[in-house]
């Protein structure tokens, strides 16, 4: 096998590691340095992809956007300082929000080039599907076991949490598309995948998973026969009622499920609205106009925050203003353009879809531009590794196939 198409299997290696990483061994060192080797490798594709002609217009936005942003990280790492996050009791080292901003969002450009010159196709994703499901599946449990620890530690009796990482679920949900021909594992993934968002109790992974495998199911009813279409509203029946019935007894089971559910009705959100409304205050009271226009900054929010606001649209308000924020709209514009423009494939379009819908409720729910954790990181690059197979089966760098599938066969022709 060539050298260079080792290189998207040791990527997607990478992410599985960090996947496990925080679960298995944890070391700060080797964290960061996937964080520097993601990065590299997505601005090195970057700027690969930019001399392409064909390129969707997701990708131009993109690009902009993370330009605009890689300002003010690099603004911050050369005048800056370590910022104190007061909610987590540490510094955060200020070159991170760069390796956060570009390993979230640049992940999804090596995959768009490997999937493009043929070196990912539909039976590895299958594969990285099922290590990713896998991978998701022990953090749950890991994640579970370390705060039951802590709670031990403590003397605490508590014996449910709230688990973070099930955020990782969503973004291999549009993967299950990759399985039209087995409508009954696509449900039965489904099931396993919202299963473990409902027992994380997170009401965002609950609430977007749930939403999209509606969506899901529904789509499969567009490319099949009567006959196809009846055998799958039965299932969806049994689908919908297996998942009321399993809420239900979470519900009746679990009394901390059930202080979730209700804390949901009443409205609270766990200090987020007083996180959001002390930061909108801040920017409209306290900030110049230089301030307004252009932002106090990256990582201005906990500067003046106790903690990061797990609102994108707030804290890019805050940190790059005005300007910023007009500059995030037009990224997600450019993303829904894509999307619309896919519509010649539709599980593509479905594909996209969903990732726009689950990227869109991670920005309000979540992080998805910057995420502070490493389990927050594995999230996105899940997510960037659907989104980035999904744009380049939409819209495939045909030159660049045909460029590498000449180059295989002069080198096949030398050694033959």
């Amino acid at each position: 096998m060539p050298l260079y198409r080792l290189s998207p299997y040791l990527y997607v290696f990478c992410w599985i590691a960090l996947a496990f990483l925080p679960y298995v061994f944890f070391a700060n060192i080797i964290y960061v340095s996937l964080l520097f080797y993601f990065s590299g490798v997505g601005l090195y594709y970057s700027f690969v992809s930019i001399t392409n002609k064909e390129l969707p217009l997701y990708f131009k936005g993109l690009f902009l956007f993370v330009l605009v942003l890689m300002l003010y990280g690099l603004y911050l790492v050369i005048l800056g300082d370590d910022v104190y996050w007061q909610a987590s009791a540490q510094y955060v080292d200020k070159h991170h929000y760069l390796l956060w901003l570009m390993s979230s969002l640049l992940s999804s450009v090596p995959m768009y080039v490997f999937t493009s010159r043929g070196w990912i196709k539909e039976r590895d994703m299958k594969i990285i599907f099922g290590i990713f499901l896998f991978a998701c599946i022990y953090a749950y449990y890991g994640s579970l076991k370390f705060q039951m620890m802590q709670a031990k530690l403590l003397n605490s009796t508590q014996d449910e949490f709230t688990i973070t990482c099930v955020y990782s679920f969503l973004g291999i949900i549009p993967l299950v598309l990759l399985f039209k021909k087995y409508r009954i594992i696509q449900f039965i993934l489904l099931c396993v995948m919202f299963v473990y968002c409902v027992l994380g109790a997170k009401r965002g992974p609950v609430l977007i998973g749930g939403v999209s495998s509606i969506i899901l199911i529904f789509s499969m009813f567009a490319q099949s026969s009567l006959k196809k279409k009846i055998a799958i509203a039965l299932i969806t029946a049994v689908f919908l009622g297996g998942m009321y019935i399993f809420i239900n007894h979470q519900i009746e089971s679990s009394p901390y499920f059930a202080m979730r559910v209700e804390q949901t009705m009443e409205g609270n959100t766990s200090r987020r609205e007083e996180h959001s409304q002390r930061v909108l205050e801040y920017f409209s009271n306290a900030t110049n106009l230089r301030q307004f226009a252009f932002g106090i900054g990256a990582q201005g929010t906990l500067s003046m925050n106790e903690t990061f606001v797990h609102n994108d649209w707030i804290a890019i308000l805050l940190e790059q203003g005005i300007f910023g924020l007009c500059l995030y709209i037009f990224y997600w514009l450019c993303f829904i353009y894509t999307w619309f423009k896919s519509r010649r494939n539709y599980d593509c379009f479905v594909g996209l879809g969903l990732l726009v819908f689950i990227g869109l409720g991670k920005t309000l729910f979540s992080m998805y531009y910057l995420p502070v954790t490493a389990e927050m990181v594995t999230s996105s690059g899940i997510y960037s590794i659907s989104l980035g197979y999904f744009l380049a089966r939409a819209f495939p760098q045909k030159e660049t196939i045909q460029i590498t599938i000449h180059k295989e066969n002069d080198m096949e022709s030398c050694h033959g």
